[in-house]
């Protein structure tokens, strides 16, 4: 099993942007995971941690979609094109 640096912040009261995660739910982010390997400490795709989980409450991205909801997004670094810039930002200024 490969070694992992967890890193999990509470952001609820920061302000952080509603994340549109693929058009189908706006998450607001409470709490945010950073998933590091100590073995590939590179950015791939610009993107340092490997994942990044976020948490918080949803609403359906499409008007009369579905109601408020809770949810934990995963973002995955070989997926760039569904990273928020300022989640890139988040998790680079957060490294390791």
């Amino acid at each position: 099993m490969r070694e992992t640096i967890i890193k999990r912040f509470d952001v609820e009261d920061q302000g952080l942007p509603e994340i549109n995660y693929r058009n189908k739910r706006l998450v607001t982010p409470e709490t945010i995971t950073l998933v590091y390997l100590p073995d590939d400490p590179g950015p791939v795709n610009g993107i340092y941690p490997v994942r990044v989980e976020v948490e918080g409450p949803c609403r359906g991205a499409r008007p009369g979609g579905d109601g408020p909801a809770r949810t934990t997004e995963v973002f995955h670094r070989v997926w760039p094109q569904f990273w928020p810039a300022w989640l890139i930002a988040f998790a680079a200024e957060h490294r390791p």
